[in-house]
């Protein structure tokens, strides 16, 4: 966590009584990002970005296609959905041999996840407001306007 706030960055660091992992959570670039780690095995991580979805963007059937396209792209990202649906989540797991191994790859796994979850986003919104103007169009064409 010292590399961490080396960088200008406030820490928080949760631990986890259950496992013994724990939750490092920190604003970067605006964003809340958690880091976590698996108490099983000291060598695990995971960094996670999660990005809350407009009401009207919460379409996962719609977001499904344009989230394995990105997975395909950017090969270690991973995407998923809160239980309640209204939070995409970009998320990296990692393993690294030591503590120096994890900070050398952190900020580069960060940007990562951030690139990947906006352009997520990015194209989520896109879609769906094409979709919304789609369905106006169609909408005011039945009622003759």
């Amino acid at each position: 966590m010292r590399f961490i706030e080396a960088e200008g960055h406030r820490a928080e660091l949760e631990l986890h009584e259950s496992g013994g992992g724990a939750t490092i959570r920190l604003r970067v670039r605006g964003q809340t990002l958690a880091v976590m780690t698996g108490g099983g095995d000291p060598t695990y991580f995971s960094i996670a970005l999660p990005y809350v979805l407009p009401e009207w963007a919460r379409d996962q059937a719609t977001a499904a296609p344009i989230l394995l396209e990105l997975q395909s792209t950017f090969k270690v990202v991973k995407f998923f959905y809160s239980a309640d649906g209204t939070t995409l989540v970009s998320a990296v797991e990692q393993f690294s041999s030591s503590v120096d191994e994890f900070a050398q790859h952190f900020w580069r796994l960060i940007g990562i996840v951030r690139d990947a979850g906006s352009a997520a986003i990015e194209r989520i919104l896109d879609r769906s407001e094409t979709r919304m103007a789609v369905d106006k169009f169609i909408h005011e064409f039945e009622r003759g306007q």
